[in-house]
């Protein structure tokens, strides 16, 4: 019975999702009907929620249809074209460059000596900040690399990801499980709307640092605690940030077993190292433009925006770099278990950057399943709000979104947390 209940708010979830193919395909451009549309997606969603918490049921069999209909509405937003974002663009470039044997780390796209290559790459035209080089970590660029290898076609990149996108829901489904929990939480993540256009229409690679991160749980969860290491360092190597998992569990390993603990970190540094050394050989380390990224780029923020005003912009990044070391510590001496400690420090991230673009969503999202937050549910709802930066644009104006947009899309989750932690202290 609740698988059938599934696969009937899977066919609701699908059915309220197709009057994007409506928009002829570059959601850019109708961001105000593209947000309409995702907003009633969470219908659907939140009918399984409901069904999950008044009816909990603990079956693989519900795995199936969780992932069909999952697979289902990416397909459906594989048909829209990446306006979005161009960021699909540089992973298609960049996978080329690997895939020749150069480094995307030294050589921006507009390097004099890649021009024969750029006028064999369509993709060339697409991308933005072509006098930046690579940006994105170096586990990750190899398989940009492979993937170019087999075809540099923004399309079967896209494809990828979804792939590893369902790999990610069938891990988090494996969790839930494995904590004794109903595995349709899952839906959380895997109909999330913000989730299914930021990687199926986007292409937005995060399900490849996601997955290491959730395979990481998986065996922490399961004692393989230096396998689980293993897990992070790859998560390192595809994103940065992904890897601070590994901190809270060494915190926590600290109490019985410090040398364990001090040998998964090694071992989480070990892998991105190793996966960076071939792009470190010319002496340079592969970091390219991520210190152009930290300094300078800044993008629909929060507390930065707010004291920006008061001292200034550069100021300002200094004192939220500070805030963040501070909340970092103080989750670390705390020392919550390892996924909840990961999830709150993304969060804190979040409200802190200079730069916060919606797909940034999907690294607390994929936690909210085993950690719910009625706030951070919240801020993903409204996250896809910046998009009406593009309706600015074409309207005339600068590509920033309307002055009341952080107003809503941070204001209202704060109401919501702060409701909910009352809420929790009633009883």
């Amino acid at each position: 019975m609740e698988a059938l209940r599934l696969h009937l708010f899977g066919v609701l979830a699908v059915l309220v999702t197709l009057p994007v193919l409506a928009l002829g395909g570059d959601l850019a451009a109708h961001v105000p009907q593209l947000l309409a549309v995702t907003a009633l997606g969470w219908f659907p969603m939140g009918l399984v929620a409901i069904d999950a918490s008044r009816r909990p049921v603990r079956s693989r069999g519900l795995l199936i249809p969780l992932l069909l209909w999952g697979l289902v509405l990416r397909l459906v937003l594989l048909t829209t074209e990446p306006t979005l974002s161009d960021d699909l663009f540089r992973y298609v470039w960049e996978g080329r460059l690997v895939a020749a044997g150069l480094d995307p780390f030294d050589l921006p796209p507009d390097a004099p000596s890649l021009t024969r290559l750029a006028l064999d790459a369509p993709e060339w035209a697409q991308m933005n900040h072509r006098h930046l080089p690579a940006i994105y970590p170096p586990g990750v660029q190899w398989v940009f690399g492979l993937l170019a290898a087999v075809d540099p076609d923004p399309g079967l990149f896209r494809v990828a990801l979804v792939v590893a996108d369902l790999v990610v829901v069938a891990l988090l489904a494996a969790l839930l499980l494995l904590r004794r929990r109903d595995p349709r939480w899952a839906v959380l993540y895997a109909w999330h709307p913000l989730v299914v256009v930021e990687v199926a229409s986007s292409g937005h690679y995060e399900p490849l640092a996601l997955l290491p991160v959730l395979l990481g749980l998986l065996l922490w969860e399961r004692r393989a605690r230096l396998p689980a290491y293993g897990a992070w360092g790859l998560a390192v190597a595809a994103k940065y940030a992904g890897g601070a998992v590994a901190w809270f569990a060494a915190r926590r390993q600290l109490r019985d077993d410090p040398a364990g603990a001090v040998a998964g970190l090694v071992l989480a540094g070990l892998v991105p190292l190793l996966l960076g050394l071939p792009f470190a050989l010319d002496g340079a380390p592969p970091l390219g433009s991520l210190t152009t990224y930290v300094e300078h780029w800044g993008h629909n923020a929060s507390v930065h925006a707010l004291l920006a005003e008061g001292i200034g912009y550069h100021p300002a990044r200094r004192v939220v770099g500070a805030l963040f070391v501070l909340w970092t510590a103080s989750l670390l001496w705390r020392g919550p278990e390892p996924g909840r400690g990961f999830l709150l420090l993304f969060a804190g991230l979040v409200v802190l950057s200079p730069v916060v673009h919606p797909w940034y969503g999907l690294w607390f999202v994929v936690l909210l399943p085993l950690y719910p937050s009625p706030g951070l549910l919240t801020l993903s709802a409204l996250l896809p709000l910046s998009y009406l930066a593009w309706t600015q644009q074409a309207a005339g104006g600068a590509w920033a979104p309307p002055a009341w947009v952080p107003w809503v899309e941070y204001g209202a989750p704060l109401l919501v947390a702060a409701w909910a932690h009352r809420a929790r202290r009633r009883g």
